[in-house]
């Protein structure tokens, strides 16, 4: 046995035939092959009777203005519309049995792309029904993206700061800790471009040990964040400021500082305890002790 195969535009078809077959007295018959609303060329092709041949078509192919066509089913003859399972790319494949000749009709539905450099991170509300970035013309489209994409490193994430339609202007967003955003209805008439604007964020950690920091949190990339610390009341022991541990910006003894954000940071404050109080309290103890000792041996002594 031998397989032919015959190339017409986008559709392959396939022979199986005996090589004593292979006759120019052998009955012919054709197969047309048409689409619904010319999405692409009519194509006929004289072939071998009663033999199977293979129709392979593929489930979508592009035009000059940006459009593709996905195909959505087939008629046979004057049968009903038979739907296929929808895809974005490969070939689909139809059987025929060449016992007369046939008109193929496939239906292709136009399609338009969405094109966007944040795919990975982008939902589609309703999906494609190609499973991709691809929409059926007429179709209504959201886009649904996180308002933070957190990285590897806990302490740096994105944060969705603003998006744009077929524009070169991007539209602000108000900023959410987290959640998603939904975009207003995309009408699918046309190709569409969507930019996305994520700011790079740190997080700036301060410590102490004492007193109240002030300033720990998420930063943009590039901006100056503000830290400082409240000391606390004390009584007896008392704690004293001297100073920060970490790249600030200024003289780093001032209870209140700046903080250039290029990556994450950590700053700490630095304390001296200060015991005085504690020790002069100290020795007024012992000396008032010493002195009702005293006074209570000599009255002791005076009555004896």
């Amino acid at each position: 046995m031998l397989l032919g195969i015959v190339m017409l535009s986008s559709v392959v078809f396939y022979e199986s035939y005996a090589v004593a077959d292979y006759q120019d007295s052998q009955p012919k018959i054709t197969i047309t092959i048409s689409y619904t609303n010319d999405t692409s060329k009519t194509h006929a092709i004289l072939v071998n009777s009663n033999q199977k041949y293979t129709i392979s078509q593929q489930y979508s192919w592009t035009n000059e203005n940006f459009t593709r066509f996905n195909l959505q089913g087939y008629y046979i003859d004057n049968g009903p519309f038979v739907p296929i399972q929808r895809a974005s790319d490969g070939n689909f494949t139809l059987d025929i049995l060449t016992d007369s000749n046939h008109t193929i009709f496939f239906l292709a539905k136009p399609q338009f792309e969405i094109i966007t450099s944040e795919i990975s991170n982008i939902n589609f509300s309703p999906p494609s029904p190609t499973n991709d970035n691809w929409f059926d013309e007429g179709s209504d489209e959201q886009i649904i993206v996180p308002y933070m994409i957190q990285s590897d490193q806990e302490d740096t994430r994105q944060q969705l700061s603003g998006w744009s339609l077929d524009s070169s202007d991007i539209d602000v967003i108000s900023r959410q800790e987290s959640g998603t955003f939904k975009s207003h209805i995309i009408h699918m008439s046309n190709m569409h471009k969507i930019e996305l604007e994520y700011t790079a964020q740190y997080y700036v950690k301060v410590i102490s040990n004492f007193g109240r920091a002030l300033g720990t949190g998420w930063y943009d990339s590039g901006t100056i964040a503000y830290v400082s610390i409240m000391p606390s009341d004390d009584i007896l022991v008392k704690h004293i400021f001297t100073g920060w541990q970490g790249q600030v910006i200024g003289s780093g003894n001032q209870e209140s500082v700046g903080v250039f954000v290029n990556s994450p940071k950590t700053i700490v404050a630095n304390w001296f305890v200060d015991y005085s109080n504690v020790s002069i309290i100290g020795i007024s103890v012992i000396a008032v002790v010493v002195l009702l000792s005293i006074y209570q041996k000599r009255r002791v002594s005076s009555k004896a």
